[in-house]
Protein backbone atom coordinates (compact mmCIF):
# COMPACT_ATOMS: atom_id res chain seq x y z
CA UNK A 1 0.00 0.00 0.00
CA UNK A 2 1.31 3.43 -0.90
CA UNK A 3 0.70 5.86 1.35
CA UNK A 4 2.10 9.73 0.16
CA UNK A 5 3.64 11.68 3.06
CA UNK A 6 2.37 15.42 3.93
CA UNK A 7 5.04 18.12 4.21
CA UNK A 8 4.63 18.23 8.06
CA UNK A 9 5.73 14.41 8.10
CA UNK A 10 8.59 14.86 5.67
CA UNK A 11 9.72 17.92 8.11
CA UNK A 12 9.99 15.67 11.43
CA UNK A 13 11.58 13.00 9.29
CA UNK A 14 14.30 15.03 8.10
CA UNK A 15 14.62 16.73 11.33
CA UNK A 16 14.80 13.40 13.19
CA UNK A 17 17.40 12.85 11.25
CA UNK A 18 19.47 15.58 12.22
CA UNK A 19 19.05 14.93 15.64
CA UNK A 20 21.08 11.62 15.24
CA UNK A 21 24.09 13.26 13.27
CA UNK A 22 24.35 16.25 16.10
CA UNK A 23 24.51 13.21 18.81
CA UNK A 24 27.38 10.67 16.82
CA UNK A 25 28.83 14.94 16.25
CA UNK A 26 29.27 15.65 19.98
CA UNK A 27 30.20 11.28 21.30
CA UNK A 28 33.38 12.50 18.91
CA UNK A 29 36.23 14.32 20.17
CA UNK A 30 36.32 17.64 18.89
CA UNK A 31 39.41 19.81 17.90
CA UNK A 32 40.34 22.49 20.15
CA UNK A 33 40.23 26.24 19.23
CA UNK A 34 43.01 28.17 19.63
CA UNK A 35 42.79 30.05 23.09
CA UNK A 36 40.17 27.23 24.59
CA UNK A 37 40.15 26.29 27.71
CA UNK A 38 42.27 22.46 27.77
CA UNK A 39 41.46 20.39 30.35
CA UNK A 40 44.23 18.71 32.74
CA UNK A 41 44.49 15.11 32.65
CA UNK A 42 46.02 14.72 36.53
CA UNK A 43 46.12 10.78 35.76
CA UNK A 44 48.68 11.45 32.86
CA UNK A 45 50.12 14.48 34.80
CA UNK A 46 53.89 13.09 34.11
CA UNK A 47 53.39 12.81 30.68
CA UNK A 48 52.34 16.43 30.35
CA UNK A 49 55.32 17.80 32.54
CA UNK A 50 57.64 19.23 30.47
CA UNK A 51 60.48 19.40 33.24
CA UNK A 52 63.97 19.83 31.83
CA UNK A 53 67.15 18.58 33.59
CA UNK A 54 70.02 19.85 31.11
CA UNK A 55 72.60 19.14 33.44
CA UNK A 56 72.00 15.01 32.64
CA UNK A 57 73.03 15.94 29.53
CA UNK A 58 76.80 16.46 30.96
CA UNK A 59 76.33 13.29 33.36
CA UNK A 60 75.66 10.96 30.72
CA UNK A 61 78.08 12.16 28.37
CA UNK A 62 80.54 11.66 31.15
CA UNK A 63 79.57 8.31 31.71
CA UNK A 64 79.14 7.38 28.51
CA UNK A 65 82.68 7.62 27.60
CA UNK A 66 83.65 5.81 31.01
CA UNK A 67 81.22 3.32 30.22
CA UNK A 68 82.67 2.12 26.37
CA UNK A 69 85.99 2.34 27.99
CA UNK A 70 85.23 0.33 31.08
CA UNK A 71 83.67 -2.17 28.71
CA UNK A 72 86.06 -2.45 26.28
CA UNK A 73 88.99 -2.81 28.73
CA UNK A 74 87.29 -5.66 30.58
CA UNK A 75 85.86 -7.42 27.30
CA UNK A 76 89.14 -7.33 25.67
CA UNK A 77 86.53 -5.98 22.60
CA UNK A 78 85.96 -2.80 20.69
CA UNK A 79 82.68 -1.59 22.40
CA UNK A 80 80.61 1.50 21.04
CA UNK A 81 78.04 3.07 23.07
CA UNK A 82 75.91 6.27 21.78
CA UNK A 83 73.20 7.98 24.16
CA UNK A 84 69.23 8.32 23.90
CA UNK A 85 67.89 11.57 24.57
CA UNK A 86 66.53 11.15 28.67
CA UNK A 87 62.62 11.20 29.11
CA UNK A 88 60.58 11.73 32.06
CA UNK A 89 57.64 9.13 32.50
CA UNK A 90 55.87 7.73 34.98
CA UNK A 91 57.61 4.68 37.35
CA UNK A 92 54.79 2.41 35.84
CA UNK A 93 55.22 3.08 32.58
CA UNK A 94 59.03 2.19 32.76
CA UNK A 95 58.19 -0.84 33.74
CA UNK A 96 55.99 -1.98 30.86
CA UNK A 97 59.10 -1.60 28.50
CA UNK A 98 61.68 -3.90 30.68
CA UNK A 99 61.55 -6.98 29.21
CA UNK A 100 61.39 -10.11 31.32
CA UNK A 101 64.17 -11.92 32.03
CA UNK A 102 66.39 -8.51 32.56
CA UNK A 103 68.94 -7.37 34.67
CA UNK A 104 67.84 -5.09 37.20
CA UNK A 105 70.33 -3.88 39.65
CA UNK A 106 69.22 -1.49 43.14
CA UNK A 107 71.71 1.24 43.90
CA UNK A 108 71.67 3.53 46.88
CA UNK A 109 73.29 7.24 45.77
CA UNK A 110 74.68 8.58 48.99
CA UNK A 111 73.76 11.37 50.67
CA UNK A 112 70.33 11.35 48.56
CA UNK A 113 67.74 9.20 50.13
CA UNK A 114 66.08 6.51 48.18
CA UNK A 115 67.27 4.18 45.32
CA UNK A 116 67.67 4.38 41.67
CA UNK A 117 68.39 1.54 38.78
CA UNK A 118 70.43 -0.02 36.38
CA UNK A 119 68.84 -1.98 34.13
CA UNK A 120 70.86 -4.56 31.60
CA UNK A 121 68.75 -6.29 28.63
CA UNK A 122 68.68 -9.35 28.73
CA UNK A 123 70.00 -9.94 24.98
CA UNK A 124 73.73 -7.55 26.77
CA UNK A 125 73.75 -10.10 29.63
CA UNK A 126 74.19 -13.34 27.35
CA UNK A 127 76.40 -11.14 25.09
CA UNK A 128 78.72 -10.15 27.55
CA UNK A 129 78.86 -13.93 29.87
CA UNK A 130 80.18 -15.49 26.52
CA UNK A 131 82.41 -13.12 25.89
CA UNK A 132 83.82 -13.80 29.25
CA UNK A 133 83.57 -17.77 28.89
CA UNK A 134 85.60 -16.93 25.94
CA UNK A 135 83.01 -18.27 23.25
CA UNK A 136 83.73 -18.18 19.37
CA UNK A 137 79.99 -17.68 18.53
CA UNK A 138 78.33 -14.46 20.12
CA UNK A 139 74.45 -13.74 20.03
CA UNK A 140 73.96 -17.88 19.88
CA UNK A 141 72.60 -18.53 22.95
CA UNK A 142 68.77 -19.23 23.58
CA UNK A 143 67.38 -16.11 25.62
CA UNK A 144 63.65 -16.79 25.73
CA UNK A 145 62.48 -19.47 28.40
CA UNK A 146 64.94 -19.24 31.06
CA UNK A 147 66.04 -17.11 33.96
CA UNK A 148 69.74 -16.27 34.27
CA UNK A 149 72.55 -18.67 36.62
CA UNK A 150 74.44 -17.44 39.31
CA UNK A 151 77.37 -17.66 37.25
CA UNK A 152 76.13 -15.13 34.68
CA UNK A 153 74.48 -13.15 37.79
CA UNK A 154 77.84 -12.82 39.11
CA UNK A 155 79.58 -11.86 36.11
CA UNK A 156 76.72 -8.97 35.56
CA UNK A 157 77.32 -8.02 39.13
CA UNK A 158 81.24 -7.78 38.33
CA UNK A 159 80.64 -5.58 35.27
CA UNK A 160 77.97 -3.18 37.31
CA UNK A 161 80.18 -2.79 40.26
CA UNK A 162 82.86 -1.36 37.62
CA UNK A 163 80.62 0.95 35.96
CA UNK A 164 79.86 2.56 39.39
CA UNK A 165 82.99 4.21 39.62
CA UNK A 166 82.52 5.86 35.80
CA UNK A 167 79.13 7.00 36.90
CA UNK A 168 80.30 8.05 40.69
CA UNK A 169 82.99 10.33 38.39
CA UNK A 170 80.44 11.47 36.05
CA UNK A 171 78.66 12.80 39.28
CA UNK A 172 81.59 15.05 40.42
CA UNK A 173 81.23 18.20 38.35
CA UNK A 174 77.87 18.41 39.87
CA UNK A 175 77.43 17.13 42.90
CA UNK A 176 79.70 14.64 44.49
CA UNK A 177 78.28 11.02 45.40
CA UNK A 178 78.81 7.91 46.34
CA UNK A 179 76.90 5.00 44.95
CA UNK A 180 76.28 1.63 46.60
CA UNK A 181 75.33 -1.98 45.03
CA UNK A 182 72.23 -2.96 47.35
CA UNK A 183 70.73 -5.92 45.30
CA UNK A 184 70.05 -7.28 41.91
CA UNK A 185 66.51 -8.64 40.57
CA UNK A 186 65.07 -10.62 37.46
CA UNK A 187 61.09 -9.51 37.88
CA UNK A 188 60.49 -5.86 37.52
CA UNK A 189 57.35 -6.74 39.37
CA UNK A 190 60.11 -6.99 42.54
CA UNK A 191 61.85 -3.64 41.70
CA UNK A 192 60.17 -0.94 43.34
CA UNK A 193 62.03 2.03 43.95
CA UNK A 194 59.19 4.48 43.37
CA UNK A 195 55.72 4.21 43.14
CA UNK A 196 53.40 3.71 40.12
CA UNK A 197 52.75 7.43 39.47
CA UNK A 198 56.04 8.93 40.24
CA UNK A 199 58.14 10.73 37.51
CA UNK A 200 61.32 8.64 36.94
CA UNK A 201 64.08 9.83 34.78
CA UNK A 202 65.40 7.52 32.36
CA UNK A 203 68.66 7.45 30.69
CA UNK A 204 69.25 5.30 27.80
CA UNK A 205 72.59 4.27 26.31
CA UNK A 206 72.67 1.90 23.24
CA UNK A 207 75.75 -0.41 22.93
CA UNK A 208 76.98 -2.17 20.14
CA UNK A 209 79.61 -5.21 20.54
CA UNK A 210 80.92 -6.54 17.63
CA UNK A 211 77.45 -7.89 16.00
CA UNK A 212 75.86 -7.96 18.62
CA UNK A 213 73.75 -4.78 20.71
CA UNK A 214 72.09 -4.29 23.50
CA UNK A 215 70.75 -1.45 25.97
CA UNK A 216 71.49 0.18 29.94
CA UNK A 217 68.97 1.81 30.99
CA UNK A 218 69.46 4.35 34.50
CA UNK A 219 65.93 5.19 36.36
CA UNK A 220 66.61 7.20 38.58
CA UNK A 221 63.54 8.80 40.85
CA UNK A 222 62.47 12.57 40.43
CA UNK A 223 62.03 12.61 44.08
CA UNK A 224 65.84 11.47 44.73
CA UNK A 225 67.63 14.33 42.91
CA UNK A 226 65.14 17.09 44.57
CA UNK A 227 67.94 18.23 46.78
CA UNK A 228 69.78 19.31 43.88
CA UNK A 229 67.11 19.88 41.47
CA UNK A 230 67.84 23.89 40.71
CA UNK A 231 71.03 22.96 39.74
CA UNK A 232 70.45 19.75 37.45
CA UNK A 233 67.33 22.27 36.13
CA UNK A 234 70.24 25.07 35.17
CA UNK A 235 72.45 25.23 32.75
CA UNK A 236 75.41 23.12 32.83
CA UNK A 237 79.12 22.99 31.09
CA UNK A 238 81.22 19.87 30.95
CA UNK A 239 84.25 20.22 33.17
CA UNK A 240 87.03 22.06 31.10
CA UNK A 241 89.33 20.80 33.31
CA UNK A 242 89.43 17.32 31.80
CA UNK A 243 91.02 18.65 28.17
CA UNK A 244 94.76 18.60 28.40
CA UNK A 245 94.91 21.00 25.46
CA UNK A 246 92.76 23.80 27.58
CA UNK A 247 94.33 22.86 30.67
CA UNK A 248 97.75 22.97 29.54
CA UNK A 249 97.23 26.90 27.38
CA UNK A 250 95.52 27.87 30.99
CA UNK A 251 99.02 26.98 32.70
CA UNK A 252 100.87 28.97 29.98
CA UNK A 253 98.72 31.82 30.14
CA UNK A 254 98.78 32.05 33.97
CA UNK A 255 103.15 32.05 33.52
CA UNK A 256 102.78 35.12 31.26
CA UNK A 257 100.55 36.77 33.37
CA UNK A 258 102.40 40.17 34.55
CA UNK A 259 102.12 40.60 38.54
CA UNK A 260 102.76 43.41 40.68
CA UNK A 261 104.76 42.84 43.91
CA UNK A 262 105.82 45.17 46.27
CA UNK A 263 108.10 44.13 50.03
CA UNK A 264 107.20 47.58 52.16
CA UNK A 265 110.35 47.79 54.30
CA UNK A 266 108.77 49.51 57.20
CA UNK A 267 106.62 52.75 58.46
CA UNK A 268 107.60 55.47 60.42
CA UNK A 269 105.43 58.47 61.23
CA UNK A 270 107.18 62.17 61.40
CA UNK A 271 105.66 65.34 62.39
CA UNK A 272 105.14 67.77 59.81
CA UNK A 273 107.99 69.96 61.13
CA UNK A 274 110.70 67.35 60.66
CA UNK A 275 109.63 66.43 57.05
CA UNK A 276 110.31 70.03 56.14
CA UNK A 277 113.82 70.26 57.72
CA UNK A 278 114.94 66.91 56.37
CA UNK A 279 118.24 67.20 54.38
CA UNK A 280 120.27 64.63 52.20
CA UNK A 281 122.00 61.92 54.46
CA UNK A 282 119.19 62.22 57.23
CA UNK A 283 118.06 59.14 58.73
CA UNK A 284 114.69 57.84 59.33
CA UNK A 285 114.24 55.20 61.83
CA UNK A 286 111.07 52.18 60.82
CA UNK A 287 109.26 50.19 62.64
CA UNK A 288 110.96 47.29 61.58
CA UNK A 289 114.27 45.64 62.44
CA UNK A 290 116.96 44.54 60.69
CA UNK A 291 116.10 40.52 61.01
CA UNK A 292 112.30 40.85 61.14
CA UNK A 293 110.34 39.10 58.49
CA UNK A 294 108.75 41.35 55.50
CA UNK A 295 105.49 40.97 53.89
CA UNK A 296 105.33 40.34 50.01
CA UNK A 297 102.50 42.25 48.75
CA UNK A 298 101.13 40.68 45.11
CA UNK A 299 98.33 42.45 43.41
CA UNK A 300 97.58 43.98 46.66
CA UNK A 301 97.26 40.98 48.78
CA UNK A 302 99.72 39.98 51.47
CA UNK A 303 101.00 36.53 50.24
CA UNK A 304 104.58 35.69 51.49
CA UNK A 305 106.55 36.63 54.13
CA UNK A 306 110.75 36.32 54.08
CA UNK A 307 113.99 38.82 54.55
CA UNK A 308 115.63 41.13 52.39
CA UNK A 309 119.07 40.51 50.84
CA UNK A 310 121.03 41.18 47.83
CA UNK A 311 121.93 38.17 44.96
CA UNK A 312 123.51 38.89 41.61
CA UNK A 313 123.99 42.37 43.05
CA UNK A 314 120.52 42.96 42.93
CA UNK A 315 118.02 43.71 46.01
CA UNK A 316 116.23 40.68 46.42
CA UNK A 317 113.91 38.81 49.09
CA UNK A 318 114.20 35.46 50.26
CA UNK A 319 110.88 33.44 50.71
CA UNK A 320 110.38 32.26 54.24
CA UNK A 321 106.59 31.20 54.60
CA UNK A 322 103.32 31.46 52.92
CA UNK A 323 101.22 33.99 54.46
CA UNK A 324 97.48 32.19 54.71
CA UNK A 325 94.18 33.79 54.50
CA UNK A 326 93.41 33.27 58.17
CA UNK A 327 96.75 34.74 59.17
Amino acid sequence: MTQVLSQDEIDALLGGLDEVSESKTESEPSVQEEGEIIPYDFTNAVRMSRVKFPAFAAINDHFNRGLRTTLSSILRVMVDSSIVPIEVISFKEFLRRVPVPSSLHILKMDPFRGHFMMVMDSQLVFCIVEIFLGSSSIGQSRIEGREFTSIEQRLIKRIVNSLLKDLERSWQPINPVKINYVRSEINPQFAKIAQDEDAVIISKFQLDIEEMSGVIYLCIPVGLIQPIKAKLQSSFQADEADDPVWLNRLVHNLKETPLEIKVPLGKARVKGSALLDLEIGDIIQLDTRIDDMLEVIIQGQPKFAGHPGISRGQRAIKIVTPILPED
